[in-house]
């Protein structure tokens, strides 16, 4: 309350110092109209806190003694008591009670702009300083600080019984208007072979099936195979489309949508909550496909999804909608989920508690509990995670060690993962393990060097995960990053993958050991960020000459504060045998600015050309998306 106090005075202070800025209130002989403290000076008499010397001048070079400053501070300090019992006789009792209403009134009649709480606070300091340091000479003058300082303290406590509502929420919304055209080849084998080439894991990575029934594009490598994908994808049902992850992603001929996301925020008392609703879309015109899938036009908004936060002192809490969620790379890595999660510390321990599902028609509940713990010797952390399926229930234990610094330049860890199913059809009946170790070396101040070795047992259930493989392999990897200078950065990598004898009996597998190769270079130069990255893969999928080779080189240009302008270039070249799998070059460029402070316009530019399969069916596409964002 103390601050208060100041605050008001020194806004009452400057109310009465201030007024009429523009006025001609007779300045100095020795202050000119163009003076930098023109103003200031005139205003300051108006005030009749300052009154200059008898010859006419103001002698602003002359050193001030203390008494000086105190005739100032006293003069400014019966201008406040004035001011007051003018207010007690203009203001009706209700006003009386706000604060906020009698300082805003003398500001609006005295001051040409209002204060920033940080000016306030600043001035605040200046004038209790003041008070206190010239106290004894106030005293002389016959200022009576000690009753005015009542008088406020008074008016404090009577602010202290008030009630007063805050506005405690919080609205804001991003508008994105998009639309999007495509240009695909006539013949139907190679709009086929172009789908493949844009669902490559090295261009747009979507996730398209074979069939209506979901099974997966394998590499297209045979005439046979992209005569099934002709027979099946192409001739798909429209409402079968729906139920097809990614796509939507593909690039249409023709679309024109529109995306409405919108943030409640609110917060009562110790209490903050966060309302995130995405993606409430309409489509303004059918959309136009070469391959089968549409939207119709329809101007109805349909929510996609929604999620709310909450936070209470040390509890979190989030319900509704998770997209991409990251559990752990061997279960639930980048899976949309719609569940409750509750997150606590309690006794020095992180808990995180979790449910939730897939939501549509996949009937598996995830159910999980993860507690971590930092210790003297690194981070210790443990999860339990069951998973009841329609036919099996699966439970997964993990015990993880991370930053165990060994020594000032070597950091390890590690972790553990046993994973257990019920009998069914499902899964993999027997128990198993995953094994992971890693490590840091800082070797010098520009080098780093890491490594990981990482065993997963034959039966070992990955679920939804992301690892090398499913299950039933070794790998070892070993890379480093070195800084060349300041704008330069040098990384690599070498990867050897080896699998068990359970997958070399598959059929879709060979006995052969993969090598991968990574090597990439990041160059900042004045407003350029460039990177260079070449990848080689000998023995893909483990087969004897299956070869695969990228090189993708990208640049982002800060054009001016408002615009920013990228490319990249992929090519890519997979031979099975010395014959043709996939190879193509795609090339994508962008351009975002900033129209306004909450607007912005977005270009992106995509063109893919290449060929599929033995016949080597060619293929070439391209499209064009433009999008104006607006954010309120």
């Amino acid at each position: 309350m103390k601050k208060l106090t100041i605050t008001i005075s020194l806004i009452l202070i400057f109310a009465l110092a201030v007024p009429a800025l523009g006025a001609d209130h007779g300045s100095f002989t020795d202050v000119p109209d163009d003076h930098w403290a023109y103003d200031a000076i005139n205003s300051l008499v108006a005030a009749g806190v300052v009154e200059g010397y008898p010859d006419g001048e103001y002698k602003g070079q002359e050193s001030m003694t203390r008494y000086e400053m105190a005739v100032m501070v006293s003069r400014a300090l019966d201008n406040i008591a004035e001011e007051q019992e003018a207010m007690a006789e203009g203001l009706t009792e209700g006003q009386a009670e706000d604060v906020t209403a009698i300082v805003e009134s003398l500001m609006e009649r005295n001051m040409p702009e209002s204060l920033t709480d940080q000016q306030a606070e600043e001035v605040a300091d200046i004038v209790e300083a003041l008070t206190y340091e010239l106290r004894e000479e106030l005293a002389v003058l016959g200022a009576d600080v000690e009753v005015l300082a009542e008088d406020l303290e008074a008016l404090e406590a009577r602010v202290d019984d008030m009630d007063v509502p805050e506005d405690n929420i919080e609205f804001s919304a991003t508008v994105d208007t998009m639309f999007e055209v495509a240009d695909y080849p006539d013949a139907d084998d190679e709009i086929a072979a172009a789908m493949v080439l844009w669902a490559d894991g090295d261009a747009l990575d979507l996730d398209l099936p074979i069939n209506a029934e979901g099974d997966p594009v394998d590499g297209t490598s045979s005439e046979s195979d992209l005569e099934n994908y002709v027979d099946n994808l192409l001739t798909t049902d429209s409402d079968d489309w729906d139920g097809i992850e990614d796509a939507d992603d593909l690039p249409s001929e023709k679309r024109f949508w529109q995306e409405y996301n919108f943030n409640v925020y609110g917060n009562v008392g110790d209490a903050n909550f966060l309302l995130d609703v995405d993606a409430i879309s309409n489509v303004f015109t059918e959309e136009k496909s070469a391959f089968g899938y549409e939207e119709s036009d329809d101007l109805d908004f349909e929510m996609d999804t929604a999620t709310l936060y909450f936070e209470y002192e040390d509890i979190y809490m989030r319900a509704g909608d998770f997209e991409d969620e990251h559990l752990a790379p061997y279960y639930v890595d980048e899976e949309d989920l719609q569940g409750v999660e509750v997150a606590k510390d309690y006794l020095d321990i992180d808990w995180n508690f979790l449910v939730a599902g897939f939501g549509d028609e996949v009937t598996d509940d995830i159910y999980g509990v993860t507690a971590s713990s930092d210790m003297d010797f690194g981070t210790l952390a443990g999860s339990f995670y069951q998973t009841r399926l329609d036919h099996d229930q699966l439970n997964v234990l993990s015990v993880a060690l991370s930053d165990v610094a060994v020594t000032d330049a070597v950091t390890l860890g590690g972790e553990v993962v046993f994973t257990d199913s019920t009998e069914g059809e499902d899964l993999y009946e027997e128990d198993d393990f995953l094994v992971a170790l890693d490590g840091e070396f800082a070797a010098t101040e520009d080098l780093t060097v890491n490594a990981r070795f990482e065993t997963v047992g034959e039966d070992f259930n990955q679920y939804k995960g992301d690892l090398e493989e499913d299950r039933d392999y070794d790998l070892f990897n070993i890379g480093a990053a070195f800084d060349l200078d300041e704008n330069n950065t040098l990384s690599g990598s070498y990867t050897f993958v080896q699998i068990g004898d359970e997958l070399q009996a598959d059929d879709d597998y060979n006995d052969e050991d993969k090598h991968t190769i990574e090597a990439r270079i990041d160059n900042a130069y004045g407003d350029f960020a460039n990177y260079a990255m070449v990848e080689y893969t000998m023995n893909d999928n483990y087969t004897d000459d299956y070869d695969t080779r990228v090189i993708e080189l990208g640049t982002e240009y800060a054009w001016d504060d408002a615009t920013t302008l990228g490319a990249a270039l992929v090519n890519k070249n997979e031979e099975n045998d010395d014959a043709n799998v996939i190879n193509y070059n795609y090339l994508k460029g962008h351009m975002n600015r900033e129209l306004s402070e909450n607007t912005a316009w977005n270009v992106e530019a995509k063109w893919i050309d290449g060929e599929v399969g033995e016949d080597d069916v060619e293929a070439e596409s391209s499209s064009l998306t433009t999008s104006l964002t607006v954010s309120f």
